[in-house]
């Protein structure tokens, strides 16, 4: 297992991300774009290539969120699969291990729907990525993803065994989810780890710190990582008024790489 963390998307703090994970044994640099996806040119992606290929940082993922791949609109769809082949370009350029995408939603249809309008969308898509040496990973519980249950995930396994996913224990248990459950059942089909952590008081969100600080069982987490021999990235995601801008967010990377360390065997 390899540490990396979410870095910022402007320029200057690509450069300072960049010089900050080598500097402290990061081994890789996450990017996630919303929206704004659309406003991100080719030269600003090849501009951080070149401030990693400066440091010897490596883009280990991209991410693009919150785009509706398979939308009953079909300018809205063709959009977001535009964005699609934009992020595979990108991908090329940055040199990244993993893309993260969405599932796509069709509003108020039955699961048995969107996974059958998610087997006609994305096996191709899917076929186009692997083959240049990337791996998909699908986000679940948020933004234009049907995947909101382990359910939807094991309704597309029975078709798609090489579907994986970019799993957050933190964000299933927030959505009222199992995720050791989860883990223990489906390990084998996480693609890519997010680290980050919640503090719960009064059954209301209150903190989310660096790993080891909170309610996320880490040590179960990482067991059930181990037993599947995942080898992949664990991106630790700066989140949250607090812990994701300075001071704490340098604080918050090197105290969640202090405490995940001694699981990993180098």
């Amino acid at each position: 297992m390899k540490l990396a963390f979410i870095g910022d998307n402007d320029l200057p703090s690509v450069e300072w991300d960049s010089r900050f994970a080598v500097a402290n044994g990061f081994e890789g640099l996450e990017y996630n774009y919303w929206g704004n996806f659309k406003d991100l040119t080719l030269e600003t992606v090849r501009q951080m290539r070149a401030i990693h290929d400066k440091y010897g940082a490596h883009a280990c993922a991209l991410g693009i969120w919150g785009w509706n791949h398979l939308a009953p609109d079909p300018a809205e769809r063709a959009e977001a699969h535009a964005m699609i082949d934009r992020a595979i370009e990108y991908a090329q350029v940055l040199g990244v291990d993993h893309l993260i995408l969405g599932g796509g939603e069709i509003p108020e249809a039955p699961l048995e729907q969107k996974v059958e309008e998610f087997l006609k969308v994305f096996p191709p898509i899917i076929e186009k990525i692997e083959k240049l040496g990337i791996v998909p990973a699908f986000y679940a519980v948020h933004g234009n993803s049907f995947f909101t249950t382990i359910e939807a995930y094991e309704a597309v396994w029975e078709h798609l065994p090489n579907v994986y996913m970019k799993f957050d224990p933190a964000n299933w248990c927030h959505r009222g989810h199992d995720y050791l459950k989860i883990m223990r059942d489906h390990s084998d089909k996480i693609g890519y780890m997010h680290i980050k952590e919640h503090v719960y008081m009064d059954d209301e969100l209150v903190s989310q710190p660096a790993a080891g600080m909170g309610d996320i069982e880490w040590g179960k987490v990482m067991a059930f990582l181990y037993e599947a021999d995942f080898r992949g990235y664990l991106s630790c995601e700066p989140h949250g008024p607090k812990w994701s801008r300075a001071p704490l967010r340098e604080k918050m990377l090197l105290l969640s790489k202090k405490y995940l360390s001694p699981f990993l065997l180098g």
